[in-house]
């Protein structure tokens, strides 16, 4: 049977302070189970008339405080993947290491003159560019003739998922004298939990190809660290998350949500990615040799983006739930997210590093909405074959 919602209610939740802690690479004591604490809290958290937050710092209290002239300034190469999300990290990252007054080279993969090139955010690159970095394109493995003999500090590998494409740069970077290398690796590597979130020191997934590079860095590199993203958004990323829900709300079409809808993950905007990501650029040694996980601090349900990303766009919100299985179909293909609980929190960073979030995803998705419309998403033509069998299966109908 269909399950229909259409309240505004929605819910971002937070651990709190008490449970930080400073982390081994082992330990997974003192972690907050939400299998416990949200049937306990639930009656207080939840609104049934408007979006109720946990208690978040105003966006002036939050506002970041890196600064190079606080700190040796830095040469760094970022190694960039030309597909997939992440390559927006890169992007971010290089920016605000720019602004904080370090140099930077931008190594993207491919060619300059490619079709991927036209896309977001590689048509950005003049922003680089004109802020005082370079770019320059070609096959990472080749990374040593590409730069020309340069000498970097800091080399990040925003590229390889697997040991066989980053090992080169690894190699390379150690050879030619860099004194720290990081990598981008990803949250997915944790093995499921029954007790969420997942945190720095829980089971990962032996067999997976980041595993295999953390690995690797470990054994060969003097001073480096792991940086596991979850799902992002931000101007400039090329692929779909909040869009996804915009596409539908804008529309009047239902938003299918497999399952109950409570599954709570973690939506992090890519300046905090990036702004982690530089202060370990600036405490190198306290990010020597540490596993972060590279999202924010908050969670949301699914049914809870839904809602935001409809409140962000000023319409309602009709949200249906339904079992994949029961109506024949892919959920890894029918939706954007894990139909499952997939949520980390940043507690290496915030002990380690001193990181706190300067992002707030309900704000964030007004931006995002102003972009979606700026750029005419809104008025495209898109198809919704996955969708339209879900409905059709629940026998909800769809506006015309």
């Amino acid at each position: 049977m269909a399950t229909l919602s259409s309240s505004s209610a929605s819910l971002l939740f937070s651990a709190s302070s008490s449970n930080l802690f400073p982390l081994s690479h082992s330990s997974t004591s003192s972690r907050l189970s939400f299998s416990s604490s949200l049937h306990s809290s639930s009656a207080s958290l939840f609104s049934a008339s408007s979006p109720t937050f946990l208690a978040y710092p105003s966006s002036s209290s939050r506002l970041s405080s890196i600064s190079a002239s606080a700190a040796e300034k830095k040469k760094v190469l970022i190694v960039n993947t030309n597909s997939g999300g992440h390559a927006v990290i890169g992007f971010y990252f290089a920016k605000e290491l720019l602004g904080s007054g370090h140099s930077v080279t931008i190594l993207t993969v491919g060619e300059e003159s490619s079709d991927k090139m036209k896309k977001p955010p590689f048509n950005r690159f003049s922003e680089i560019v004109s802020a005082g970095g370079s770019t320059v394109w070609g096959n990472p493995a080749d990374v040593g003739s590409i730069v020309g003999g340069e000498v970097f500090d800091v080399v990040l590998d925003n590229n390889g998922k697997d040991l066989e494409t980053v090992r080169p740069v690894i190699d390379w970077a150690k050879s030619s004298g860099a004194k720290q290398f990081l990598f981008i690796s990803s949250a997915g590597i944790y093995k499921t939990t029954d007790e969420p979130p997942h945190v720095e020191g829980d089971t990962v997934k032996a067999d997976a190809g980041h595993v295999a590079v953390e690995k690797y860095l470990e054994e060969s590199f003097s001073n480096w660290a792991s940086f596991r993203p979850q799902y992002m958004i931000g101007s400039g990323n090329n692929k779909d998350c909040e869009e996804w829900f915009f596409d539908r709300i804008v529309r009047d079409r239902p938003v299918p949500i497999p399952g109950s809808g409570l599954q709570l993950t973690n939506i992090t905007h890519v300046r905090d990615l990036s702004s982690m990501l530089t202060l370990a650029v600036e405490k190198p040694e306290a990010a020597r040799n540490s596993i972060f996980n590279c999202v924010s601090n908050r969670a949301v349900t699914l049914d809870g983006m839904a809602k935001l990303c409809a409140k962000a766009a000023g319409r309602p919100v009709n949200i249906v739930h339904y079992d994949p299985k029961a109506v024949g179909v892919d959920a890894k293909k029918a939706f954007p997210f894990r139909n499952m609980h997939f949520y980390a929190e940043p507690r290496a960073a915030q002990t380690k590093l001193g990181w706190s979030s300067t992002t707030y995803l309900p704000e964030d998705l007004k931006e995002r909405f102003e972009e979606y419309v700026k750029i005419g998403r809104d008025k495209k033509t898109i198809q919704f074959e996955l969708d339209d069998k879900i409905l059709e299966a629940l026998k909800v109908p769809v506006p015309v």
